[in-house]
C-alpha cells in the first residue's frame, strides 16, 4: 500500500491592490527516475498532497493509479492543473521512459503544461536546507549509471553534477567512475549514488521525493520554461545497455 497524505486547504495569493486570488497555480510532480515511486501536488508552493510507494519496480503498474488517487483526494480534475512536472533524468532508463510516457499522455491536450525538471537539480534543491544548516559550501548530486555492488563497496559509474550551497549548477553533468570522485569535507552528497561516494551525506537525501520535482516545476513554469508532449525526451545520459542476468 502507498504511504500518502493530503492537505485539503485553499491556497490563495494577494495582489498589490489587496484583492485575493483564490485560484492557485497547481503543479503535479511525478518522480520515476528511481525508487521509490512518488507523486505530489503543490499549489502556490505549498504541498497539498504526496503519495510514495516504497515497493520497487512498480512504476508501470502504479504510477497512473497514484496520480488518480492524489487528484481524487484533493478534489481536482486533470484540467484544473496548470502544469505536470516530471523528473527528466538522468536516472533509471526504464523509470524515465515510464514517467515520460505518462507525463506526455497527461499533457497531450494542454493544459496542463509539461515541465521537465533535471533530476540532479531537484536532488540538489532537496539538499539545500541541510547544506545551509551544516555551513557547507557545495552540493554534489549523484545518481547511478551502471553500478555493481562488491564485497568492499561498489564499482561502476555515476552521473554527477556540482552545485553551490544554494542549489545553483556549477558544472555540467558528468559520467564519472566511482573511484575517481575524491572526498571533499565542504561538500554535501545527495542522491542514490551518494551511498558509494566518501564524504558528508544524510540518508534521507539519498532518495528524491516528487515534492521537490513539483516545487522545481512550479518555479520553471512561472519562468516560462515549459516543453510539449511531442518535444520532450528524457535525459538518459547514455544509450540503454541491458544488464546480464
Amino acid at each position: 500500500m502507498p504511504f500518502g497524505y493530503t492537505f485539503l486547504s485553499t491556497v490563495g495569493s494577494v495582489c498589490s491592490s489587496g484583492c485575493t486570488n483564490t485560484v492557485p497555480v497547481r503543479v503535479l510532480g511525478i518522480e520515476t527516475s528511481g525508487d521509490p515511486l512518488s507523486v505530489a501536488l503543490v499549489a502556490d508552493g505549498q504541498l497539498q498532497g504526496l503519495f510514495l510507494l516504497g515497493e520497487p519496480h512498480v512504476h508501470d503498474r502504479m504510477a497512473a493509479e497514484l496520480i488518480r488517487r492524489l487528484l481524487e483526494d484533493c478534489g481536482l480534475e486533470l484540467a484544473q492543473l496548470d502544469a505536470v512536472a516530471i523528473s527528466a533524468g538522468p536516472g533509471s532508463f526504464t523509470g524515465l521512459r515510464i514517467g515520460a510516457s505518462l507525463a506526455k499522455g497527461l499533457c497531450l491536450d494542454a493544459p496542463p503544461a509539461l515541465v521537465a525538471v533535471p533530476t540532479l537539480e531537484a536532488l540538489a534543491a532537496q539538499a539545500v536546507p541541510l547544506a545551509a544548516l551544516l555551513g557547507l559550501r557545495r552540493i554534489l548530486a549523484c545518481v547511478p549509471s551502471h553500478v555493481t555492488p562488491t564485497a568492499h563497496g561498489a564499482e561502476g559509474w555515476l552521473f554527477i553534477q556540482h552545485f553551490s550551497a544554494t542549489g545553483i549548477p556549477e558544472s555540467d553533468i558528468e559520467r564519472r567512475a566511482i573511484g575517481d570522485i575524491p572526498p571533499d569535507p565542504n561538500t554535501l552528497l545527495c542522491g542514490p549514488g551518494a551511498l558509494w561516494v566518501e564524504g558528508v551525506r544524510a540518508p534521507f537525501l539519498d532518495r528524491l521525493s516528487a515534492e521537490w520535482i513539483a516545487r522545481a516545476g512550479l518555479e520553471r513554469y512561472r519562468r516560462g520554461i515549459v516543453t510539449t508532449a511531442e518535444e520532450f525526451v528524457p535525459l538518459y545520459g547514455m544509450e540503454f545497455q541491458p544488464r546480464p542476468r
